[in-house]
């Protein structure tokens, strides 16, 4: 009989953001289950301010009543609520935390049940906006996974750690991706808790196609890229820094350009490519000099140092050299990358990087054995879930 999972999710399936929520689904579906992905809800507050290209699939989404993937293996969600859980006047109390799925239209809970995932094998969250779940779903085992800190983003309040609390008293198994969150999943009560770090899509990754990015025939060497959120807790003004002291290095940024637009000095050698479907990203990798993180840790430390980086396995999966600055959570990972504690490190490392000879197959090793695959397969022995 065919397993199936209800994965309540904050980002939507197809959000330029593809984190350990997308591969958890991705490695059941290769593993035989059927899936359904349900993400944070969609609102008319959504429309007031926010970026239309970042709006347009999720719409799309709710208007088609879902949409299906992966020969009908993979079903794709995003609900519509009056009134969507968030840190705003009237949208931050706990009844609307508790009861935004009472005003979704359709119904979430309904939806479900006629998309055929009323009773499944396994109910995961990566967030503490659905917890209603637990009451109108029936299943075998229950996950919340904890894959940041959530303190540190503006949406968590206090009513959302309410949430959390609860959720992490009643599921099965707290799953945390850092080594600086064991205190702080422990302090929710869990009934079991286990470290469950981030891991990489390897096979997208290594052998993905390589094919030399049109963009990059517009762009000189040597070319230090970086692909991910570009956010608060990005260091503008250390790229702005290295771009400054390296004017013949091209910093390559992927990723939602509006902040970076404001805050970078617009230097000839930073180029804004904006965001990039996931299945384009090793071309861009595997065909770049250094891939680095340049997360501010001294600004945001509570939200840093809990980070466990995706985004360095996905580059060493393509075999290219990190730098990124330093943080708890990396250090503690020993990664063959060169860390940076300052901003004068931060451009020496990249000299470095540039310099001297690679063993990339150090890196793909390393990346390789961070492999999604094989995690959740220890995942669904551990859970008892296992064919």
């Amino acid at each position: 009989m065919i397993k199936k999972a209800l994965l309540a999710c904050n980002l939507d399936w197809q959000s330029p953001f593809r984190v350990g929520s997308h591969q958890l689904a991705l490695g059941l579906i290769n593993q035989g289950w059927r899936v359904a992905y349900i993400s944070s809800p969609i609102s008319p507050f959504h429309f007031v301010g926010s970026s239309r290209e970042m709006l347009q699939s999720r719409f799309r989404d709710y208007r088609n009543g879902g949409e299906f993937y992966f020969e009908k293996r993979l079903w794709t969600y995003v609900p519509g609520t009056f009134l969507p859980p968030h840190n705003k006047p009237l949208l931050r109390r706990e009844w609307v935390h508790r009861n935004w799925y009472r005003l979704s239209l359709p119904n979430i809970i309904t939806k479900i049940y006629q998309s055929g995932f009323a009773d499944v094998d396994l109910l995961y969250f990566d967030n503490p906006y659905q917890p209603f779940l637990l009451d109108h779903i029936t299943y075998k085992k229950s996950i919340f996974r904890i894959p940041d800190n959530a303190a540190g983003f503006s949406k968590f309040n206090r009513t959302a750690k309410l949430l959390e609390k609860e959720l992490a008293r009643r599921v099965d198994k707290v799953l945390y991706t850092a080594r600086k969150l064991t205190d702080y999943a422990q302090s929710l009560n869990p009934k079991d808790s286990l470290f469950f770090p981030n891991g990489v899509n390897f096979e997208h990754f290594s052998r993905g196609d390589r094919t030399i990015p049109a963009e990059f025939n517009e762009i000189s060497g040597p070319i230090v890229l970086y692909v991910g959120a570009l956010d608060f807790w990005f260091d503008f003004e250390l790229i702005n820094y290295a771009a400054e002291k390296l004017p013949r290095i091209s910093f390559v940024l992927i990723g939602q350009p509006n902040q970076a637009r404001a805050r970078l000095r617009g230097k000839n050698n930073i180029h804004l490519l904006g965001t990039r479907e996931f299945a384009e990203l090793p071309g861009f990798m595997h065909n770049a000099d250094v891939g680095i993180i340049p997360f501010n840790a001294q600004d945001f430390p509570e939200l840093i140092h809990a980070v466990n980086p995706l985004k360095l396995y996905e580059y060493m999966a393509c075999g290219l050299p990190v730098v990124a600055t330093e943080w708890d959570e990396l250090r503690s990972i020993q990664s063959p990358a060169f860390l940076a504690a300052n901003r004068a490190d931060f451009v020496s490392q990249i000299e470095k990087a540039l310099r001297v000879e690679h063993d990339t197959d150090s890196f793909i090793e390393y990346a390789k054995a961070k492999d999604w695959q094989h995690k959740i397969i220890h995942l669904l022995d551990l859970l008892e879930l296992a064919r």
